[in-house]
C-alpha cells in the first residue's frame, strides 16, 4: 500500500504544483498548437540519461516520447502516457483559468485535473529516474488532439518504428480519483444523410423533401436508443450503472431558405460501445434497421471518426499490481475515452489511474486535490520501483 498524505516528500510536491503552474499557464486548448507545452517539457527533460524524440503529427501539434533506459526489445519496464491538450476555459471561473491558484486544498486552473497534473508527475519522475540506476526502461508519452479524437495517440501507434519494442506495461494517467481502470467504451461518431431534390415550397409536386424522412430515421433510432438502454454483456458489470450501450443524437442539419424545398439533410449520431461489442456489427445494424425506415429513399450512413474501445486483462501484471497497491477489489471500467485505445494497438497493456475527478473535468473551477495529487506521485514511485528498478 502506498503512504499516507502525511508522510509524503513535500519537497517533491512542491516540484509538482510548480511545474503544474507552468504547464497551465499554456494555453493548449485543442484547437491551438501544444508545441509550446511540448517546450517547456524537453527543457526540464534535457539531462544526461533522457533521450527525447518529437514527433510532429499535424499543424503545429507533435507528441513527445521521452526514454530512460535501454529499448531491449523484451517488453519489461513501465510507460506513462498523458495528454497535453485541453478542451476550451470558456466562463464561470472564480480566478484565472490559466493561473494555477488553490484554494481550500485545491489547485484550480483549466488543465490541473484533466490532465496537466499527471503530465507535470510523470515528467519530473521521469527527471528524477535519469539519476538512479534503472534495471528496465521509464519511457515518457506526451501527445496532442486527445480531447478531440486521440489524433496523437493513433499517430504515434502508426508511426513508432516496429524495432523499438516499448514497454508492455502502460499507464494512462487520467483522472480517475486513484481508481484502477482496466477498460473504457469506444465511441463511433457517425453521420447519416438523406438526399432529396431542390424545389419550391409553393409547389409540392416539385422537388423531393429531404427532411421528412430523416424525421423517420430519428424515430427509429431513438426506440433503438431506449432499447440499448436494457442490454447486457459480459463486461456491463464493470460499468455500474453505464452498463449498456449509448445511442445519442447530437446535430442535424438540412434546408437552405423558407422558400426551398430541402435537397439534403444530415444526422450526426454518436454510438458508445462496450469492450466486447464488435464495431462492424453494429454499424451494419444501424444500417439494416435505417433501410426500414428509410425505403425508397437515397441515404448513406458513414463512419466519420473512431476511438476503439480499450480492455486490459484482469490478469495483467499491471492490473493487479496498481489495484494491491492502492487496495482495490473491484473491477472498473469507464464510459469516456482515453489514449489508451490507440497505444494498445501497440501491444501494450494499459490501464487507466491518475490523481484528480473526471467529474471536474472540463467545468469551470477544474481542479486538483491537493493531497490526493501527492498520493498520485507516491503511487508512480511505487510502480516505478516495481517495474523499472
Amino acid at each position: 500500500m502506498i503512504r499516507s498524505p502525511a508522510t509524503m516528500d513535500t519537497a517533491h510536491a512542491t516540484d509538482d504544483i510548480q511545474l503544474l503552474a507552468e504547464l497551465v499557464a499554456i494555453d493548449t486548448t485543442s484547437c491551438r498548437s501544444n508545441t509550446p507545452a511540448i517546450e517547456l517539457a524537453c527543457s526540464k527533460l534535457q539531462v544526461p540519461g533522457v533521450e527525447l524524440i518529437r514527433m510532429p503529427v499535424h499543424d503545429d501539434k507533435e507528441n513527445l516520447v521521452a526514454i530512460v533506459g535501454t529499448l531491449d526489445g523484451s517488453g519489461d519496464g513501465l510507460v506513462l502516457a498523458g495528454h497535453l491538450d485541453c478542451v476550451p476555459a470558456g466562463t464561470g471561473w472564480a480566478s484565472d483559468a490559466f493561473t494555477l491558484t488553490e484554494r481550500e486544498g485545491r489547485l484550480h486552473a483549466r488543465g490541473a485535473c484533466d490532465m496537466k497534473g499527471f503530465d507535470a508527475l510523470a515528467i519530473n519522475l521521469v527527471r528524477e529516474a535519469a539519476s538512479r540506476e534503472l534495471a528496465h526502461p521509464l519511457v515518457l508519452m506526451l501527445t496532442c488532439d486527445e480531447e478531440v479524437g486521440g489524433f496523437g495517440a493513433k499517430a504515434l501507434a502508426e508511426s513508432w518504428p516496429d524495432d523499438r519494442r516499448l514497454p508492455k506495461a502502460t499507464v494512462i494517467g487520467e483522472p480517475t480519483s486513484m481508481q484502477v481502470v482496466r477498460m473504457h467504451k469506444g465511441f463511433l461518431k457517425v453521420r447519416l444523410i438523406v438526399e432529396g431534390e431542390n424545389g419550391h415550397t409553393g409547389n409540392p409536386a416539385i422537388g423531393h423533401n429531404a427532411i421528412a424522412p430523416m424525421g423517420r430515421a430519428i424515430t427509429e433510432l431513438e426506440r433503438m436508443r431506449t432499447e440499448l438502454l436494457e442490454l447486457r454483456t459480459p463486461t456491463s458489470a464493470a460499468f455500474g450503472s453505464l452498463g449498456s450501450p449509448v445511442l445519442s443524437l447530437v446535430g442535424i442539419d438540412g434546408g437552405e431558405a423558407w422558400n426551398m424545398t430541402p435537397d439534403r439533410c444530415t444526422l450526426d449520431i454518436g454510438l458508445r460501445l462496450l469492450p466486447d461489442q464488435d464495431r462492424d456489427e453494429w454499424i451494419d445494424r444501424l444500417r439494416a434497421q435505417l433501410a426500414v425506415v428509410l425505403d425508397g429513399e437515397r441515404w448513406t450512413l458513414e463512419l466519420m471518426n473512431e476511438t476503439p474501445s480499450m480492455m486490459t486483462s484482469a490478469d495483467a501484471r499491471l492490473h493487479q499490481t496498481a489495484c494491491k497497491l492502492l487496495g482495490q477489489t473491484e473491477d472498473l471500467g469507464v464510459s469516456y475515452g482515453t489514449d489508451g485505445a490507440w497505444l494498445q494497438q501497440l501491444g501494450l497493456e494499459c490501464v487507466v489511474v491518475g490523481p484528480g475527478d473526471i467529474a471536474v473535468a472540463h467545468q469551470p473551477d477544474e481542479f486538483m486535490p491537493s493531497a490526493e495529487y501527492a498520493q498520485g506521485r507516491e503511487f508512480m514511485l511505487a510502480l516505478i520501483e516495481e517495474f523499472c528498478r
